[in-house]
């Protein structure tokens, strides 16, 4: 029997098939390694980014975003700055009458605090009452209970602090350019949002803003301080990077506390304010008043885009801590020719009608029905506080 052995040419042959076979198996292999780690960057990026945005958007635990802000104070493409709700839980009920201060004075003219109590032993919340102490120059905010709770109950009140007087209050949050990552500071506390596990860094964090009608307010890199009230929504872009790979994210938050959409806006000198004009205004009245001294007055001028403008200017009275009211209003049309004076004497907790200023209908803002008024504003009109002797109150629009 013949026997043979492995030619040379033959071991050839197997060892070229065996790298080939080899090479396909790590050229595989190490496509298929690349592959998962190109999805691995992918989902690591897919999650930072978004996770980024929940927390611009929406906050944390017991830290609110900006979809619930009820003010902004400051407004850029690369930083916002606004005031989120303020929840005090650090109170026990005593009695009836007992006087609670607040940790953050309240902004003057915003919504009374939600109240909510917790009896003893009890798992939850219930809403209640309670009634502001007016004080006008007062650095902090006192408020009692309207009904009796049990005492030892815990106390929680949610509301607007005034930035003027607690700058904590106040959320920033900006991208910073050098270290690529997504910052904010509230209540003394700076934190590295998009700080992560995986080395993701942001780089490209920009913010537009809208009206109620869906304008872009600038083009600009900040937002004109007297345009910061008209702000209803704010459209959020982020870009992330990670080994190459980028994956980029765009967003739109309604502002459901805005001033402009919530028809609530507090009120300060100086402030200009879009309203409906005479033919499409349902509501617009002032409320919240408080902070009311003898003589104070608040004067308003609305000015419509073409024709006449209508001045309101309020005077109120009050003897020592009484309640304040209303003791004279007039109104001029245009601003210098006075057509229409009241001197009412009510008190000021219904708040101002300005769409019911006199029994005829004549002089106040709206066009009444079956009625030839005399005033009318039409198209565009812009509402200015000229003047505010009180510490705050309200303008509630509705068209």
């Amino acid at each position: 029997m013949d026997k043979h052995g492995i030619t040379l040419i033959e071991l050839m042959i197997s060892i070229a098939i065996t790298v080939i076979i080899a090479g396909a198996i790590y050229m595989g292999l190490n496509a298929a390694l690349d592959s998962w780690g190109y999805s691995k960057d992918r989902l690591a990026l897919q999650k930072v980014i978004n996770d980024v945005n929940e927390e611009i958007t929406n906050g944390v635990a017991e830290r609110y975003g900006l979809r619930d802000g009820l003010e902004i104070i400051a407004a850029g493409d690369r930083r916002v700055e606004f005031v989120p709700p303020w929840t005090d839980s650090t109170h026990t009920a005593i009695g009836r009458d007992f006087i609670y201060t607040l940790g953050r004075k309240l902004k003057p003219g915003a919504s009374a605090p939600i109240t909510e109590i917790k009896l003893p032993e009890a798992d939850s919340y219930m809403l209640a009452t309670a009634v502001l102490e007016d004080q006008k120059h007062a650095s902090t905010t006192q408020i009692r209970l309207a009904q009796p709770v049990t005492s030892g109950s815990n106390i929680r009140f949610t509301y607007h602090p005034d930035p003027k007087f607690n700058p904590d209050a106040v959320k920033a949050i900006w991208w910073d350019e050098e270290d690529k990552q997504i910052f904010t500071d509230y209540d003394g506390e700076e934190n590295e949002i998009s700080k992560n596990l995986f080395g993701v860094k942001i780089i490209d964090f920009r913010l537009r803003y809208y009206d109620n009608a869906n304008n872009l307010v600038t083009e600009s890199d900040w937002v004109d301080t007297e345009d910061i009230v008209i702000i209803t929504g704010v459209e959020i872009f982020l870009t992330a990077e990670l080994g190459g790979a980028e994956v980029s994210l765009l967003s739109f938050t309604s502002l459901r506390n805005a001033p402009m959409r919530s028809g609530l806006v507090p009120l300060e000198k100086g402030m200009k304010i879009p309203i409906p004009d005479s033919e499409n205004i349902y509501i617009l009245q002032l409320g919240n008043i408080m902070g009311v001294d003898n003589e104070d007055i608040i004067k308003l001028e609305a000015t419509p885009a073409r024709g006449k403008d209508w001045v309101l200017e309020i005077m109120f009275s009050r003897v020592g801590s009484g309640e304040p009211k209303i003791r004279h209003y007039a109104i001029e049309y245009p601003s210098g020719r006075r057509v229409h004076e009241s001197f009412p004497g009510l008190g000021t907790k219904a708040g101002i009608n300005l769409l019911l200023m006199d029994s005829s209908g004549l002089y106040d803002y709206d066009n009444d029905q079956d009625i030839e008024d005399v005033v009318m504003l039409e198209g565009d009109v812009e509402l200015e506080v000229v003047e505010m002797d009180i510490s705050g109150c309200s303008l509630f629009i509705k068209p």
